[in-house]
């Protein structure tokens, strides 16, 4: 496997400045160009639009939370528990 700096770049989850502006510019129009937009609209057009894709969800089953038994570890008590989420 490749070690480098550059290859371990892309693992980090890191993500380019620009590359992220760019990104946002296309799906916020308001945020294009090179004006000065501050942090709290920023966080609020993300939060608002994750509220928005949140709400798309019509039909979540209901889920039984895990409850735990004697000898099972905390890590498949927390293991079944986020599979049953995903449903």
């Amino acid at each position: 496997p490749d070690t480098s700096a550059s290859s371990s770049r892309y693992l980090s989850g890191a993500v380019a400045p620009r590359s992220f502006k760019l990104r946002m510019a296309h799906w916020a129009p308001q945020f294009s160009g090179y004006y000065q937009h501050d942090a709290q609209e920023l966080l609020a057009y993300l939060l608002d639009a994750l509220h928005e894709d949140l709400n798309r969800v019509l039909d979540k089953p209901y889920v039984e939370s895990v409850e735990r038994r004697d000898g099972e570890s905390d890590g498949f008590v927390a293991l079944e528990s986020w599979r049953r989420h995903k449903l």
